[in-house]
């Protein structure tokens, strides 16, 4: 197989954002009346099946006001407000995995895009406090606030390809949460879980490599993220 487009999420994949989000969700909560508190296990969890932006909507699915469409969204805003607060107070560092893949791939003449569904001021606030001017020339395409629902050929994955001229299967996405990565499966991208288990944050090596990524046979997309998208389901 030949890898022309490598697709990377932005929580768990360049940027280690767990603590960030636990404590804007739990915040959140906290401004809302709401008695419920995440730990990381929690957190993560929610992130699998719903994505680290939109993780929170996992404990409001039973709450009362979860009928108010209002009250919903503003414990959203709430949360994505207390998020972009602490990566704009700190700037965020990448991962050096994540940069050495980067390197490798773009030296080889590969093209890096970013894909995420964090908040399109918060993805910007992320790349430019990490890479400041050198984020257009690194990246070939750019998409915050990206949605993962709706059809194949539909979403972000399908437009970014479309723009550049790439087939999907000369493309991968790399990510932490089913629906990014299932959207780019069905579309027909390679797919890399390098989503947390348990107490342990698993980002098997042998994927993460532009060597290794070249050299795969078969998407290793996990069958431990398959069975929690059929359990959220």
């Amino acid at each position: 197989m030949s890898i022309d487009v490598i697709f990377l999420g932005l929580d768990g994949v360049l940027f280690d954002t767990e603590a960030l989000h636990l404590a804007a969700c739990n915040a959140a909560f906290e401004n809302a009346g709401l008695s419920v508190r995440w730990s990381l296990p929690a957190l993560r969890a929610a992130a699998a099946t719903h994505g680290y932006a939109r993780a929170i909507g996992a404990a409001i699915s039973g709450e009362v006001f979860a009928r108010d469409k209002d009250k919903v969204a503003a414990l959203y805003a709430d949360k994505h407000r207390h998020f972009h607060h602490a990566i704009t107070a700190q700037p965020q560092k990448a991962l050096q995995a994540a940069m050495v893949l980067i390197d490798d791939a773009i030296s080889a003449g590969g093209k890096i895009c970013i894909v995420t569904d964090l908040p399109a001021h918060s993805t910007s606030a992320l790349l430019s406090g990490c890479f400041g001017a050198d984020v257009n020339s690194l990246f070939t395409v750019v998409s915050g606030g990206a949605s993962f629902e709706g059809p194949a050929g539909t979403g972000p994955y399908a437009h970014a390809l479309a723009a550049i001229g790439i087939a999907p299967q000369d493309a991968i996405a790399i990510d932490t949460a089913v629906p990014a990565l299932q959207a780019a499966k069905e579309l027909g991208l390679w797919t890399v879980s390098v989503a947390p288990y348990g107490n342990d944050v698993v980002r098997p090596p042998q994927f993460i490599t532009f060597d290794a990524l070249n050299e795969l046979q078969a998407s290793p997309y996990t069958p431990d993220q398959q069975t929690l998208q059929e359990l959220a389901a």
